[in-house]
């Protein structure tokens, strides 16, 4: 993307130290104009305008989204979306995921009356309707939620005022495990964050830059645009916040975006307007370096840290020995180690005491501490790859040894049995404790809608080959039937009884023709 804008930047990064922000002619309107966002191809730039008699609301309308497009290396007139992603309330965007398929959008949809994060998929030049995405503990006190997407989609920052804010509103971060299920929202600590607003908070492509902007730690006008530089995995720990002196103004200078490798961003000021909000270009000092983002794409610089979220309230602490497990996660097939998020859960069989273990993806080995002769719950999450969850049981492991996983691919041709999909004997009634396994299939589904499979049912050889195609095929059925019910378009999912002809083990024992007996899927299409 380098070289993006510069036509119409009017100082040379190269030889300019302190710029003013300069207008983008085409976009100068009488309107409030806040919240930039760049799409990844650097030709549509997105963002939120307020009380123009065009918005859904009309002239009362806090915000509907616009777009204008890059032609020729100039910006076009911006034009409303149209569609269910503008409605009467704000309407704001905050982040596009780098395929440029979703758009991250903060207001009032119906899925989120009360104001929230939701989700809004690309169709064609237009966008569905958002949906609420979710974020465990999200709750906003204040009018005001503000926030942007990394540059890789893995990570949010927003602005809000919390269970856990300083003062007013705060700077929180949450890690992506799907699109529409996110961590909960953690607390960047108070070094970033004061009595006073932090507000626009914008993390760059190293995931280690923050920008924000503050009216608390003094400058030129009522916000200025800060930055601080994150010193290692625990999201708390930051360098002193330093103003940004060469592109602050006196009015109100907030929503600083970067938008290419060059130094060249968007950021919106007051100073030409009446209180109202301009989109303005600008050029990053040469003081302020970006790093290069980690070439595994992952959300830490260092080794990862654990942080701990009681579930409910704990009477005491639990007086248990803990012991130190190591992960290393790998493609089944292929064998390369992955970097996926881990969640370890579980209760303490001793003190009953609930609470969650969190190994984000920070590195090449991952580290918990655990009680000892307990049992835990692994969750296993990477994009590309069906979610698993498996049991650790602490009285068996080594801290010695690392505890090995592998995850399936979501690709074409790959074959997945469901081992924990069990039928009553000689008919397709469902035992209860299959339905967590085909819940996981369903998840599986609804997180990636351009995936089709082939339900097969099998079983092993002896009785009527007639009867065991016909058996095998009802129980095949009522798996989709589980996944329709569900909310899984019938289409998608095709069925098929194959009876014993596609044995995976010998049928000259009862313990290998258990094997036989089976309902797997296959992914025909992605």
């Amino acid at each position: 993307m380098k070289g993006l804008w510069t036509a119409i930047i009017i100082l040379s990064v190269l030889t300019a130290k302190a710029q003013n922000p300069e207008e983008i002619d085409s976009l100068v309107s009488n309107y409030d104009d806040v919240s930039p966002v760049l799409s990844p191809d650097g030709n549509r730039l997105y963002f939120s305008k307020a009380a123009h008699p065009e918005n859904s609301g009309g002239e009362r309308d806090k915000g509907d989204i616009w777009m204008s497009k890059k032609v020729d290396g100039k910006w076009t007139k911006a034009k409303r979306l149209s569609g269910p992603i503008n409605n009467d309330y704000y309407n704001a965007p905050i982040g596009i995921t780098p395929d440029g398929g979703i758009m991250y959008v903060v207001g009032n949809y119906e899925s989120h009356r009360k104001g929230g994060v939701s989700f809004s998929r690309k169709i064609g030049e237009s966008w569905s309707e958002p949906k609420a995405i979710d974020i465990p503990y999200f709750k906003n006190k204040s009018d005001h939620l503000s926030g942007s997407l990394s540059p890789d989609g893995k990570i949010m920052v927003l602005s809000l005022e919390s269970y856990t804010s300083e003062g007013n509103e705060d700077i929180y971060y949450s890690f992506r495990k799907r699109v529409d299920e996110w961590t909960e929202l953690r607390n960047l600590g108070d070094v970033v964050n004061t009595k006073y607003q932090e507000l626009t908070p914008y993390l760059a492509s190293d995931n280690k830059t923050l920008f924000f902007s503050a009216n608390g730690r003094g400058g030129k006008g009522s916000r200025d645009i800060f930055y601080t530089k994150r010193l290692d995995a625990t999201w708390t720990s930051w360098t002193e916040p330093k103003n940004v002196e060469s592109f602050n103004s006196e009015g109100a200078d907030w929503y600083f975006r970067l938008i290419d490798e060059a130094g060249n961003a968007v950021m919106v000021n007051t100073v030409n307007s009446v209180g109202l909000g301009n989109v303005m270009t600008i050029n990053l000092p040469e003081d302020i370096v970006i790093d290069e983002a980690d070439d595994k794409n992952l959300t830490a610089s260092t080794k990862p840290e654990i942080s701990v979220t009681p579930m409910v309230e704990e009477t005491k602490k639990p007086n248990k020995e803990r012991i130190d497990v190591f992960f290393e996660v790998y493609d089944g097939v292929t064998g390369k180690q992955l970097y996926p998020q881990l969640i370890i859960s579980g209760i303490n069989e001793i003190t009953a005491t609930s609470f969650s273990e969190r190994v984000l993806n920070a590195g090449s080995d991952y580290k918990a501490k655990v009680y000892k002769d307990s049992i835990y719950s692994v969750n296993i999450m990477a994009e590309g790859y069906l979610e698993d969850t498996q049991k650790l049981r602490t009285d068996t492991v080594s801290s010695d040894q690392p505890i090995i996983f592998e995850l399936v691919s979501l690709e074409k041709g790959t074959t997945i049995q469901l081992n924990s999909v069990l039928f009553r004997r000689g008919t397709a009634e469902l035992f209860e404790s299959s339905f967590e396994e085909l819940d996981r299939v369903v998840k599986m589904l609804k997180n990636n809608p351009e995936i089709e499979i082939e339900l097969s049912g099998h079983t092993d050889n002896t009785g009527s080959a007639k009867l065991n195609v016909e058996l095998s095929q009802k129980r095949a059925d009522r798996v989709k039937e589980y996944l329709i019910d569900k909310g899984i378009v019938e289409k998608r999912i095709d069925s098929k009884g194959y009876g014993g002809a596609r044995p995976i083990a010998s049928n000259k024992s009862e313990k290998t023709r258990r094997l036989n007996r089976r309902v797997e899927f296959t992914i025909i299409k992605n």
